[in-house]
């Protein structure tokens, strides 16, 4: 009788899950295509950050990583972003998110985003850069050839860019007595940063 032997099953797939429907699924899908050795899920989720959590909880047991991605906006405010990031932390779905748009990662591409801006006011800044580069284009959220000819091929930069600007937030933050902060995060109400580079790394 033949010995029966044990099976190792090997997890490689890879679940983004995220509230972004058009440019961040385009950005993933793209990057996927440029770097990805694992099986990449890619999904949208029409939620807040919580929802998201939960909706990511049904993934986990068939992933080797679920990773949740969205924008802060107004969450912190509305005290729905710090219970997002507890139960992620309890489940051990990963976070990345940007504060307060993506376009904050996006500009990360060219230059360290360090100037606080109205949300409307990230696309105009995207438009100057585009410009200052030689780009000869206008930035438009849903443009998916413009994410892959321009922000794409940089974003080895913009993990650079970016961790630059969160570390320096986070040393800045912990030498301060934080008022608007939590064991769970830095302050959510002051400078644009991302902390994109860890789910590229």
């Amino acid at each position: 009788m033949a010995r029966k032997s044990d099976t190792l099953v090997v997890r490689n797939k890879f679940y983004i899950i995220t509230n972004g429907e058009q440019t961040e699924c385009n950005y993933f899908k793209l990057l996927k295509c440029k770097r990805s050795i694992y099986d990449v899920k890619i999904l949208f989720e029409n939620a807040d950050p919580l929802g998201l959590v939960k909706y990511a909880q049904n993934f986990l047991d068939d992933a080797n990583q679920v990773w949740c991605v969205f924008d802060i906006d107004e969450t912190y405010k509305d005290g729905r972003l710090v219970p997002a990031l507890k139960q992620a932390e309890e489940s051990g779905i990963k976070i990345a998110y940007s504060n307060i748009a993506f376009e904050v990662w996006l500009i990360s591409h060219f230059e360290k985003c360090k100037q606080t801006l109205q949300l409307k006011d990230y696309a105009r800044e995207l438009d100057r850069i585009l410009k200052e580069n030689g780009k000869g284009e206008t930035y438009t959220k849903n443009d998916e050839k413009l994410l892959k000819t321009y922000f794409i091929p940089n974003y080895k930069k913009a993990m650079e860019n970016a961790k630059i600007v969160y570390q320096n937030y986070v040393k800045e933050h912990n030498e301060k007595i934080r008022t608007n902060a939590n064991q769970y995060g830095i302050g959510y109400q002051a400078l644009p940063f991302t902390n994109w580079w860890r789910r590229l790394n």
